[in-house]
């Protein structure tokens, strides 16, 4: 039976590993942290439970698909919510719209804020959702092993288009169809999600608009760790063992050939290693300079996605101007991205995305009070003091109570926890503190993005958010799927049918 170790304890570390088992391979999970999940964790704190990071569910195929290929019904293992309204916007001003996810109700919004748009939005959607499909069926699942994976009829037929779409942002294609810029900011948010400015990323994100306004938002009941615990619970059945407390201090090559890890106790052997750790710390802290396919000189020219103050509250009563997911969007709209992108400090006023769970989820906080997540992107930046970090909050909130208009809100706080770029960076190694990893702009997109196998180090691979195809738990889970098929030498560009021995 070959063995496989895989490095951290990510959405794509865990993933991978149950491909991995289920394919008769023996796996070694070993992780620095005390608990899975990595940046998807959770934490209990005075009867408040919190999600430490992704909140959103979109996707819900690629989570079916995932699934179904270990024998499991997505349905019975999560319990599933679709959240109506998916998600409640408000403007500088006040204003506010709610994005439910019915197509004929979200017409009839966008019209009311700009006469025709509706029209527009029917065939922005129509678009991004010809998009989508194009990019499942060709591009996310594909290692991009030959040119004869993108080289078919659909894409040759859609190739023009797509150039168009690669060769303009997202923003100067938003701005096309509608001239109202609340509902330009409302197609251009997801650009956030993806680490990148809607000033760079590449048009060919609108497909992102497809997952909320046609494929709807969902919820697990018991919040998106128990995709996390899911995760662990199938491993535990196929016999993957978990390392808690066990970082790796080095990869350990022979002859150009990974054979092992590290550790502080012991070296741990095995034919396979793969690295669900940060990309960057893998290539330039586990392994020595001349292994390096992507050394500091790479990373020197890239372009980080954006860090976050997280700021996770227990408040008293509840909160009836709030959604479950709420998007809070500044007047200084392109500002705040150059503040991020090119100023590097943080903006103020500044866009905020907030969750309240219980609006769904009457488990994640005592009677009587209500859990929030409060999310605030700024620069990928290390060197915040905690009081810096904590007077940021603070001015955060103060916003956020004034703009949401509940006023009372600083004062019913009872429990308060500030995380940033620092923490990031001890938690996960995370590259220069960054909350999501490397920005999706067009050179760092699809076969741009570093590859998931080593060019230097035989058997060595690399899965979860640093890799192809991307930042996000669906894209994770593709993550895992995609190290398989270089596995099994599988270089179709598609999702697989099924898992077969190794």
């Amino acid at each position: 039976m070959k063995s496989v170790i895989i490095i951290g304890a990510g959405v794509g570390g865990l993933a991978l590993a149950n491909m991995l088992a289920s394919a008769g391979m023996q796996v070694s999970v070993y992780e620095k942290n005390s608990g899975p999940g990595g940046r998807a964790g959770r934490f209990d704190a005075e009867d408040f439970r919190f999600e430490t990071g992704p909140s959103w569910y979109l996707m819900p195929e690629v989570f079916r698909h995932y699934y179904d290929l270990l024998g499991k019904d997505v349905n019975k293992q999560l319990d599933l919510v679709r959240l109506d309204p998916g998600y409640k916007v408000t403007f500088h001003d006040g204003e506010s719209l709610l994005i439910s996810g019915n197509e004929k109700q979200d017409y009839e919004t966008f019209e009311s804020l700009e006469p025709g748009s509706s029209i527009r939005l029917k065939k922005y959607l129509h678009q991004s959702a010809k998009t989508y499909d194009l990019a499942t069926k060709y591009f996310l699942y594909n290692n991009f092993d030959s040119i004869l994976n993108v080289a078919n009829k659909d894409v040759l037929y859609a190739g023009p288009k797509m150039m168009r779409f690669a060769g303009k942002s997202l923003h100067g294609n938003v701005k096309k169809y509608f001239k109202n810029p609340k509902l330009q900011k409302v197609v251009e948010y997801p650009a956030v999600f993806l680490g990148a400015s809607p000033y760079s990323a590449p048009a060919i994100y609108s497909l992102m608009s497809h997952l909320d306004f046609k494929q709807g938002v969902f919820y697990p009941q018991g919040g998106l760790y128990e995709i996390i615990e899911s995760l662990v619970s199938i491993g535990q059945e196929l016999g993957v063992t978990y390392h808690y407390n066990s970082p790796v201090q080095k990869i350990i090559t022979n002859n150009g050939l990974a054979v092992g890890v590290k550790l502080a106790t012991h070296d741990q052997h095995a034919d396979v290693v793969v690295s669900n750790a940060d990309m960057h710390f893998t290539e330039t802290k586990l392994l020595p300079s001349p292994l390096q396919t992507y050394p500091q000189k790479y990373w020197d020219k890239r372009i980080p996605g954006p860090s976050a103050v997280l700021v996770y509250l227990g408040i008293k009563g509840e909160l009836s101007n709030f959604e479950h997911h709420n998007l809070f969007f500044t007047k200084q709209w392109k500002q705040n991205f150059t503040y991020i992108f090119k100023n590097k400090f943080w903006p103020s006023p500044a866009s905020m995305y907030v969750c309240v769970p219980g609006k769904t989820d009457k488990s994640v906080a005592p009677k009587g009070h209500e859990n929030v997540f409060i999310l605030v992107p700024g620069p990928a930046k290390l060197g915040q003091t905690k009081n810096q970090l904590n007077e940021l909050a603070d001015q955060y909130i103060a916003q956020l109570s004034e703009v949401a208009a509940t006023p009372d809100l600083a004062n019913r706080i009872t429990y308060k926890k500030v995380y940033g770029p620092g923490d990031f960076a001890q938690d996960f190694h995370a590259w220069q503190g960054t909350a999501l990893g490397m920005a999706h702009t067009l050179r760092q997109s699809a076969m741009f993005r570093p590859q998931n196998k080593s060019k230097k180090v035989k058997n060595l691979y690399y899965v979860g958010s640093g890799t192809v195809p991307g930042i996000g738990i669906p894209m994770c889970l593709i993550s895992a799927e995609l190290v398989y098929k270089r596995l099994v030498g599988d270089k179709t560009s598609g999702p697989i049918k099924s898992i077969n021995k190794l």
